[in-house]
């Protein structure tokens, strides 16, 4: 397993840290406060001596804002609701698959009734110590389009990433010149772009038809943040230089609200490959709803290019987003509650959350959180097994529903580089 890393704390030389204590991540915030302050400007609202000039947003209270800039603040933040929908805007459009029986009963059983949380914790993490699956395949590849960018970096731990993701997709016959890339909470659009110069480095160097461009390539943006330092326009600059017009479409929504056949009508591509690193939690699920709630998979089979996304972060996943196919496999395995599902995503948070403490103080959180009995490698080993849970159940679902298409998942990473390095395909199977 994974050695936890160490996290610079004040009394190691950085005076200027923030002194506020983060209980749910057992470890002190890791901003910088200005000189004369206890805490950062988003935790100053805890210190007497400002609390009343610091204060949180109205519109989201997950940050705060000065008092003085409050108004001013308000006209302008992130949270602010949009005054105008996109036409491809419609309210929970997948928050369930058209037409699909809506799956699994969630009712408790007797002996669930009956317990209290610490008997349902041991439960079922004995559940989980019970279980066991093959080894995922390792498939950790390369695109010669992203060496440059690996030269010049010292931290090169995206850029992997990044390049075996390419590297696979090529692989899978998902890179080429005739596509529309659809990247999910794409953020400023990365992947895209480096993407796109795996493109144009192909067509530089073959002459093959399936290198060539038409006039519908191009990339679409899905992410419901406002992003800055976005790459789009680079994008359309880099493949300039190679003569190619590369279309680009952003949109800010939530993927639960987004219509895929309105948001790509426009555009007309002539394939779509849908892509993303990492997709957060239910975001994932969401995504292949939208696509199964799509013409894509339906009547325009023949659009849908393939899919390859590298998913993250299943301890913030939602029952009730999941597909009916994964919640009948959960059940298949003991987990037919919504209770019994959220123990399960407690447990995948041990795989991949540390303590956030150094390895002086290991022991005393492991004191403190030592529920049942486990150690930190026990904790680590039962989610890595909790989190492939989670995403067999994905894929049992997609190949019941999607025959024929070949689903597959496999490692695209070393953990060194990252933690979250499983990755999810579709592809036809006449590829």
């Amino acid at each position: 397993m994974r050695e936890i890393k160490r996290r610079k704390t004040e009394s190691e030389g950085d005076s200027q840290q923030c002194e506020y204590f983060l209980e749910k991540k057992k470890r002190q915030c890791g901003l910088k406060k200005k000189p004369n302050h206890r805490f950062c400007s988003e935790h100053m609202i805890y210190d007497v001596e400002y609390k009343e000039e610091r204060v949180p947003c109205p519109l989201d209270g997950n940050h705060t804002v000065w008092l003085k800039d409050l108004q001013k603040h308000l006209k302008k933040c992130n949270a602010k609701p949009k005054d105008v929908r996109e036409p491809w805007y419609s309210l929970d459009y997948n928050s369930q698959v058209i037409g699909a029986i809506n799956g699994t009963d969630t009712e408790k059983s007797e002996e669930d009734n009956t317990a209290d949380a610490a008997e349902l914790l041991n439960k079922y993490i004995s559940l989980l110590q019970t279980l066991s699956f093959p080894e995922l395949p390792i498939r950790i590849s390369q695109h010669e389009g992203l060496d440059p960018r690996l030269h010049e970096l010292k931290n090169q731990k995206h850029a992997l990433q990044q390049s075996s993701l390419i590297g696979n997709m090529k692989h899978s016959k998902l890179l080429d010149g005739s596509s529309f890339y659809l990247e999910f909470g794409c953020g400023k659009g990365e992947l895209s772009r480096y993407i796109n110069l795996c493109v144009m480095e192909d067509l530089k160097s073959s002459t093959k038809e399936d290198t060539k461009t038409n006039e519908t390539y191009g990339f679409g943006f899905i992410d419901r943040g406002v992003n800055r330092m976005k790459v789009d326009s680079k994008i359309v600059k880099e493949a300039s230089e190679y003569g190619v017009d590369a279309k680009t479409k952003r949109s800010r929504i939530d993927i639960k609200d987004l219509n895929v056949d309105k948001f790509i009508e426009d555009i007309n591509p002539v394939k779509v490959v849908c892509i993303s690193k990492h997709l957060c939690g239910a975001a994932t699920d969401l995504t292949l709803k939208s696509l199964l709630n799509s013409t894509l998979l339906k009547a325009h089979k023949e659009r849908f290019g393939g899919l390859m996304i590298a998913m993250c972060c299943r301890h913030v996943c939602s029952y009730e987003q999941l597909l009916p196919q994964s919640r009948k496999y959960l059940a298949q395995h003991g987990f037919k509650t919504i209770e019994s599902f959220n123990i399960l995503k407690k447990a995948v948070s041990w795989a991949v959350c540390g303590t956030g403490k150094s390895d002086t103080v290991v022991n005393q959180v492991e004191d403190k959180n030592n529920e049942i009995g486990l150690n930190q490698k026990q904790r680590e080993e039962i989610g890595f097994i909790a989190r492939r849970l989670v995403d067999e159940s994905r894929v049992f679902a997609l190949q019941e529903i999607l025959p024929e298409f070949d689903v597959q998942m496999f490692l695209y990473s070393d953990m060194d580089i990252t933690l979250e390095n499983v990755c999810l395909s579709i592809t036809p199977r006449n590829i």
